[in-house]
């Protein structure tokens, strides 16, 4: 996977992010929106051949943007990690 910034400003940022698709950037898309601070988050896929898609960030206020998808990404690992221990515990393994 390959991030690349296409515009930071105080409270807005633009990523590039190579390698992705549809599943991870709905996720991501999500889990920000969840945050009261985020005024806008979304994700573009310019062309449907290309797994380049573009994340959008707007902070209400002069919120950094970095520290709160830093705290989104976390809470997705978060999230993935205890659906995997969940998983074999239900099937009858340890992790």
């Amino acid at each position: 996977m390959k991030v690349k910034v296409l515009k930071r400003a105080k409270n807005e940022l633009k990523l590039e992010i190579e390698g992705e698709g549809h599943t991870f950037c709905n996720l991501l898309q999500n889990v920000l929106l969840e945050d009261k601070d985020v005024e806008i988050a979304g994700y573009d896929l310019p062309h449907p051949l290309s797994s380049a898609p573009i994340i959008y960030i707007r902070m209400k206020g002069e919120k950094a943007p970095e520290k709160t998808l830093m705290k989104a990404l976390d809470k997705i690992k978060d999230r993935t990690d205890d659906f995997l221990m969940k998983f074999n515990e239900a099937v009858g393994k340890t992790a």
